[in-house]
């Protein structure tokens, strides 16, 4: 599991944990699936550094996959 933090393209962020950080054109769900739409990676960061500990710190640019409702 590593925390991630997801920026919108509104400029909103989140953090969210994941099993693994997924790859550019993959999408992603959160929750439960049913209320929130898939999202699509369309790129990964990674930022080594203290910041968390000894784990490198990942944003992941994010925007609704395509054929969600938004």
């Amino acid at each position: 599991m590593i925390v991630v933090t997801l920026s919108h393209p509104n400029g909103q962020q989140q953090d969210v944990i994941l099993a693994g950080v997924p790859r550019k054109g993959e999408s992603i769900r959160l929750t439960n699936g049913l209320t929130d739409p898939a999202l699509m990676v369309e790129h990964v960061l990674w930022m080594e550094g203290k910041l968390r500990g000894d784990e490198p710190q990942v944003v992941l640019i994010v925007r609704p996959h395509p054929g969600s409702p938004v």
